[in-house]
Parts: structure tokens; sequence; C-alpha cells
């Protein structure tokens, strides 16, 4: 009998499950698994809305498209943006793990080249209603499982949370008083470059604090 509690976006009970190595019988455990989900070949699946399939061009012609996109997100690391993780890593890389920040943060330091085309084709095929990518060989989306295949941690607190404690609230004040500061020096507010010249090799109580920010 099955034992279903769900809970937002990951649903619990027993299935039938092999092991990762796939030696070995399967066994029915108790699972978690991603939603949408289904338990039978029978249930009825999530209809895909028809008007779409005919809004998608039957040929990649980006050069044709009516909107110009900007990517202001879109940053490679600065040059000395790997020597700072090079050296706060030895100190902090057990706290990073723990948080399960690690392989995001060195992540951060590799360059990721922008292929506007490809980028904006995938976009052509995004869906609204179903919140997924519809090809024409099928459909497809992003999961928290692929997030946590690239190490990115899927669970913990939002990173705008108040801080809960004394200390932590006097060096949240710390940092916004230094980007209050850097903000009068540059036009743009704090900008990456000279917040690194200002906590970079600082010896400051709060550097790692400023890194991670």
């Amino acid at each position: 009998m099955e034992n279903l509690s769900e809970a937002g976006s990951v649903v619990e009970r027993e299935e039938l499950m092999v092991s990762p190595s796939g030696d070995g019988e399967p066994t029915k455990i108790l699972a978690h698994f991603l939603q949408p989900t289904v338990t039978s070949i029978d249930e009825q699946v999530f209809e895909l809305p028809s008007a779409y399939f005919s809004s998608i061009p039957p040929t990649f012609q980006p050069k044709n498209w009516p909107l110009k996109v900007n990517f202001y997100g879109w940053r490679l690391p600065q040059k000395d943006w790997r020597k700072w993780v090079e050296k706060m890593a030895p100190l902090h890389e057990p706290t990073w793990k723990k948080a399960g920040i690690h392989e995001a943060i060195l992540n951060s330091t590799y360059e990721i080249r922008r292929n506007t085309d490809l980028v904006l084709g995938l976009a052509e095929k995004w869906c609204s209603e179903t919140k997924s990518f519809i090809f024409s060989w099928g459909e497809a989306t992003i999961t928290p499982e692929d997030l946590m295949i690239h190490g990115y941690s899927v669970l913990g607190s939002p990173i705008f949370i108040y801080s809960d404690t004394e200390e932590s609230k006097k060096r949240e004040e710390t940092l916004n008083q230094a980007r209050l500061e850097l903000n009068k020096i540059s036009t743009r507010n704090a900008e990456h470059c000279l917040w690194m010249k200002e906590f970079m090799n600082s010896g400051s109580n709060i550097e790692h604090e400023a890194f991670l920010a």
C-alpha cells in the first residue's frame, strides 16, 4: 500500500528501487521523487498546450528576431578572483563543503563563454504554462537534481535571510557600510573590482564574509 506524503516539489512513497551500482534485484524502499511524477503508465499526464507548437518557428533564424537582448548579468571572472579563491580555500574549504557551496565557488573561477544564438534558441523553446522546454523530440526542464549534479545546494535558507545573531548583524552592518563608501567612489554600485581591492589580502576580520558577498 502506498504511503504518499507530499511537500512542495517532492513526493515521498514506497517504490521498487535499483541500487546506484545496478547490482541485485529491485528492493521496495521509501524513496523521494521530484514532482511532477506518476505511479502508473496508465495515469493521465499533463497535456501540452496545442497552441504552443504552432508558435515555434520551423527554422532557427536569430537574425530575424525583433528583440534586442542584453545580458547584463553575464560576466567573466575578474583576473584576481581565482587568486582570492585559492587563498581562501585552505582556510575555509571545510565550511564551504558543510554549507554546500564549495563546488559553486570553484565553478565561479571558470570562464563560461556565451553563445548568444544558442541561449536565445533555447529560450525560444520555453513554455511558461508547463515551466519546461518543448522540443520537437520531447519535453525537458531543469530540476533540483540538475543543480545538485553541478554542485549547487538546493537546501538551506535564502541568501537574503536576516542575520540571527549579534555578531552576524555587526558583520553585516560593516559590509553594508563598506558598500556605501565604495558607492561614493564608483559611478556603479560597489562594483566587483573595487570590492576585491578593498578586502582582498586586507587582513580584515570580515574578509571571508566580504569574499562570499
